[in-house]
């Protein structure tokens, strides 16, 4: 219940000129379309078709999306999530293709929404810029080895922190502080940039790698990734948000939402975070995908809320 009076002088006992009006809200199981807060479009924007069945796009898009035949069956969203891999940001050294993130910005404009971005060095499908190979950067594995179909690269190296410090620092010149900007990943080592890998620098490269976010974007909002506790410890500390990746992991011998989060958690102390800074829940799969393993996802969803 709200108890809301328009007179101020109630608290020295006057006699207000106005009746109190007492307001009762009615509970409702709708979604509320509130800024900042709720579900995002992931790889495309208010009113995009949405992908068939459980597939999704570790691409973000690089011009503008078709319109679907008809509007697709999705609550609307405040924030779109983007990301895009390093060899299709800068396919040459040194030419960035910024119209990309220009555009997504544009775009996520046009429907009403702000933009969420994380650039990615690579992934199992998407390799490292095909000139960074070439640079002289080391390689910590080879083609015979178990992975060796992936370039995996040492990120202690100095012309990896040179080169991939390069674009964020850039990226932070050009859209710190962007009105359509409302957050960005802190996006450093290993697949997707989450940071882990199986070939872990030190931590004081990590936290060298997680300072060029803080130096590059000081007035856009950081988010700091879950996976490593030390880094995702000092990336808070130091005002990001944070964000985890495997919401409605609930494996039966080990699951991200039963053992690691809640552990984890408790580990780092970043119960209060929330508070001065968001909190991002990546999904696990895609909610269908709950619903056909037969989880529950009420569980899930108030997990998140908790």
């Amino acid at each position: 219940m709200f108890v809301i009076s328009s007179y101020a002088g109630l608290a020295q006992g006057h006699t207000p000129k106005e009746p109190t009006t007492i307001v009762r809200p009615v509970e409702t199981q709708e979604i509320l379309f509130n800024p900042g807060i709720g579900i995002q479009t992931f790889q495309r924007y208010n009113g995009d078709a949405l992908n068939a069945g459980v597939k999704w796009s570790e691409e973000g898009p690089t011009g503008p999306l078709a319109a679907p035949a008809e509007k697709p069956d999705f609550p609307p969203a405040t924030v779109a999530y983007c990301r895009w891999f390093w060899e299709t940001l800068e396919p040459e050294q040194g030419k960035v293709r910024w119209e990309i993130l220009d555009l997504a910005l544009a775009e996520a404009r046009r429907h009403g929404q702000r933009l969420m971005i994380r650039l990615m060095p690579y992934d199992q499908k998407h390799p490292l810029p095909k000139w960074y190979q070439e640079s002289g950067a080391r390689r910590l594995n080879s083609d015979s080895s178990e992975d060796g179909s992936i370039w995996q690269p040492d990120f202690s190296d100095q012309l990896y922190f040179k080169y991939w410090g390069a674009l964020v620092i850039e990226a932070g010149r050009r859209y710190d502080g962007h009105p359509d900007l409302d957050s960005v990943d802190i996006s450093t080592v290993g697949y997707w940039g989450e940071g882990w890998s199986h070939y872990m620098p030190e931590f004081p490269v990590q936290s060298k790698l997680i300072d060029l976010y803080l130096k590059a974007f000081r007035k856009t909002q950081l988010v700091m990734n879950f996976d490593e506790p030390e880094a995702l410890k000092y990336g808070t500390s130091h005002g990001a948000g944070w964000r985890l990746d495997c919401l409605g992991d609930m494996r039966k011998n080990w699951s991200a939402m039963l053992d690691q989060y809640p552990e984890e958690i408790a580990e780092t102390g970043i119960y209060d975070v929330w508070r001065t800074a968001p909190v991002s829940l990546e999904t696990c799969w895609v909610p269908e995908g709950w619903f056909r393993e037969g989880l529950d996802v009420k569980y899930i969803l108030n997990q998140a809320l908790s």
